[in-house]
């Protein structure tokens, strides 16, 4: 009873209710639901106390008129509450709203990256969790980064490990720096171990040997597999392996069709995530089509739910709470029309009928959500302008796009023309204080400018194809308010506002994935040849991924750090 403990009340009635001394809260009669230990769909009743299952199995015990007792349908099932395992909860979407769309969908729990409200927050971050966390009816857990908060903050990192709310260390994108040697990431590391915390990996296209080095040093998962070999190898080390189905790595399908049947895949140590999808990408890559996505694969049944529950609460430790429909586990569980179709049509949480018949039983003061949103983020840039004679060149490197989000360097001949598949693109810092300026191949030859305060590093993104068109799109900005802004060569413009931090919406899942769609369509309809545009611009400023980025450090080579080209600061021209 790990995330939340019972008090000694609750646990003597827990107790009691199961063994036919006590009335239940909730009686499912008769209910069919998948016994994920077993394998096998059984039928028998199922016994609520409180907040958690006192009892299934044959045996019809006495009730009270306060039991509210459930009748499903014959074809109904019961199933455990699904778990998001690898959660970015601030992709354009903000915790809150990413919590009520992940219940909707049937996840009860997601295990969420704490990397954006640091930046965004800082020491402030706990206070937000602890109150997200008596707001929502989602259940929210977290990982604690470590290897991109500022080196010598141990103290910050301390408080974070210590918290009842962090259960996982990561995710530990600068895992090269470790196997150099890196002294402070070893400390770090070793400090998570010290604490019992699981620690996630971020290993795309590594190697077996590099993997085994990670291995050892205590890093227990990845998501980042691209094909069934990748599965394998992390099997093979000890890793447990998450496998993604996001908005730009929609590799799932072809993964499934590699490992169904192969018996060196131990599908025990196997889970799902989406990885933090853009907005509308939220229902297409949601843990029910997963696991739809496993079943037509070939993995049976229960081999595809346990994807979901069994095999991320074992990982995480957290067996005892969730995971399965069993005795002393939160009655956290949905409710399907068939094991066909994993999309719920009611959602017990903790004991409460939270989804029924797909709506919200309680829905949210959508207004006093909002004033809370706010008030722990503010729009936190400075705005700026800029003119024509400050956006110029620096140098002859550009960044060229490979896909979404893989870049690499290309040249160009500085104060020539541009060319049919060039734009101008500078980094503006958030606070006003210096400017980047270089130029992008292969993003849209039909968006005159864009500019964007979503970006990896909290900095504002301007892409244009005239000097003069980044200049007028940033006053414009400046206007409207943070967040997205497009103007397309029909004359046609397009605005998201992001007022969460410059980065997140207030409003709905539906209203924000309304738009994100809208935008993604005109970018296609423009010339933007990848999925989803909005991860190119939030990772032009990731360090993380290869060939070339920009930030406050330059436009640099990601690979050996090597600068190219070093911001130029606003005040001193």
């Amino acid at each position: 009873m790990r995330i939340y403990p019972c008090t000694l009340e609750a646990y003597r009635d827990l107790i009691a209710v199961s063994l036919g001394r006590k009335p239940p809260d909730v009686w499912l009669k008769n209910a069919a639901y998948l016994n994920v230990y077993t394998g096998q769909v059984e039928r028998g009743h199922i016994y609520v106390s409180g907040n958690r299952i006192a009892y299934v199995g044959d045996k019809e015990f006495a009730v009270s008129p306060n039991t509210q007792i459930i009748e499903l349908e014959q074809r109904q099932i019961v199933v455990p509450g699904y778990i998001e395992p690898h959660a970015h909860p601030c992709q354009m979407y903000n915790p809150f709203t990413w919590g009520v769309s992940q219940l909707r969908q049937g996840s009860v729990l997601s295990i969420n990256d704490n990397l954006s409200l640091l930046m965004l927050l800082g020491e402030r971050a706990i206070s937000f969790i602890e109150e997200l966390d008596q707001i929502s009816s989602h259940m929210f857990l977290w990982w604690c980064n470590f290897d991109q908060v500022q080196a010598g903050d141990r103290d910050l990192l301390k408080t974070w490990l210590a918290h009842p709310l962090v259960i996982q260390g990561g995710e530990i994108t600068e895992w090269f720096q470790l196997l150099q040697g890196d002294e402070e990431l070893l400390e770090r590391l070793h400090l998570l171990k010290r604490a019992c915390l699981r620690v996630e990996g971020h290993l795309p296209g590594v190697s077996y040997e590099k993997i085994s080095g990670i291995a050892a040093a205590g890093i227990g998962a990845d998501h980042e597999s691209l094909n069934t070999d990748d599965v394998l190898k992390r099997l093979r080390l000890g890793l447990y392996a998450s496998l993604r189905y996001s908005s730009i790595r929609p590799d799932l399908p072809d993964i499934l069709a590699g490992l169904a049947g192969d018996p060196r895949f131990n599908l025990s140590r196997v889970m799902l995530t989406s990885d933090g999808p853009s907005p509308h990408f939220t229902e297409e890559h949601s843990i029910p089509a997963m696991i739809k996505l496993c079943m037509e694969a070939g993995l049976s049944a229960a081999e595809a739910y346990r994807l979901a529950t069994l095999n991320p609460a074992t990982y995480y430790g957290l067996d005892e709470d969730l995971g399965g429909i069993a005795p002393g586990r939160l009655a956290s569980f949905n409710v399907l029309d068939s094991l066909n179709e994993p999309a719920p049509l009611h959602v017990m949480q903790q004991g409460t009928w939270r989804i029924w018949d797909r709506e919200d039983m309680q829905p949210a003061d959508e207004a006093a959500v909002a004033s809370w949103l706010h008030s722990y983020f503010p729009p936190p840039r400075v705005p700026a302008e800029l003119v024509p004679g400050q956006v110029r060149e620096q140098g002859s490197t550009g960044i060229e796009l490979v896909n979404d989000v893989i870049t690499k360097p290309y040249e160009f001949i500085a104060g020539e023309p541009l060319e049919a598949e060039e734009s101008f693109m500078t980094l503006l810092d958030s606070k006003g204080k210096w400017t980047l300026h270089t130029r992008i191949k292969g993003f849209a030859s039909g968006v005159t400018a864009l500019a964007s305060t979503y970006s990896a590093s909290g900095d504002t993104l301007l892409i244009g194809r005239s000097e003069k068109g980044i200049c007028d799109i940033l006053q414009e900005l400046n206007k409207r308010g943070d967040g997205i802004l497009a103007y397309f060569i029909n004359g046609e413009k397009l605005h998201i506002p992001l007022p969460l931090g410059g980065i997140m919406s207030a409003g709905n899942m539906e209203e924000i994935s309304e738009s994100l769609g809208l935008f993604a369509h005109r970018m296609k309809e423009h010339g933007y040849r990848f999925r989803d545009p909005a991860y190119t611009l939030l990772f032009l400023t990731a360090s993380h991924l290869p060939n070339i980025r920009m930030s406050a450090k330059g436009l640099y080579l990601v690979k050996n750090g090597h600068v190219i080209a070093s911001p130029v600061r606003l005040d001193t021209r």
